[in-house]
């Protein structure tokens, strides 16, 4: 508490005047990330007719380059245990359901190869959010990437990551297969 009333610019005795204990101040620091999180993704998919799904990724690049303690906050927070993530994602849930359905009217109308929409979201979620948030095994695999030219480059590759993964199923793979 003393580091982050330090880093607050305020005293202790401020701090735990709003935030009486540590899980009380966690769970702020929980809901307005997530909030602002929402907030911003929201926005986002407000302001596109398409490619929703970049728009959201430039928007969770753009929140790490410009609040650096973002993806540090959900590789910490996500390790906390159920709770805390459910906790997190809450005021993100009408975003996934509405990510769902769209990707369920996608496959129906032939533009999104056929697969589980909720194991997509999530695979896209791991890629886009473990891209930011996973600094060590980033270092490990990459090599020094850090930056803002290198998170650049980061999200150009995953974002056509995304957009080879979401790619309309071809001709071969939308006709029957002729049995022999």
């Amino acid at each position: 508490m003393d580091a982050v009333a330090n880093a607050c610019g305020v005293r202790k005795q401020t701090l735990l005047y709003y935030f009486p204990t540590k899980d009380a101040l966690l769970q702020a620091a929980i809901h307005a990330t997530s909030t602002r999180l929402a907030e911003e993704l929201t926005e986002a998919v407000v302001q596109v007719k398409k490619n929703k799904a970049v728009a959201i990724m430039r928007t969770i690049f753009r929140l790490a380059e410009e609040w650096p303690e973002f993806p540090a906050f959900l590789r910490e927070a996500s390790r906390l245990g159920p709770a805390v993530v459910e906790q997190f994602a809450a005021p993100l849930e009408p975003l996934r359901i509405r990510a769902i359905k769209a990707m369920k009217e996608a496959m129906d109308a032939g533009e999104l190869r056929r697969q589980d929409p909720e194991l997509l979201l999530f695979t896209l979620y791991t890629a886009v959010v473990g891209s930011i948030t996973e600094a060590g095994v980033l270092h490990a695999v990459v090599g020094d990437d850090e930056g803002r030219t290198a998170l650049k480059r980061r999200q150009r590759e995953v974002i056509a990551f995304v957009r080879s993964a979401m790619q309309p199923p071809s001709a071969e793979e939308r006709s029957p297969r002729k049995q022999a």
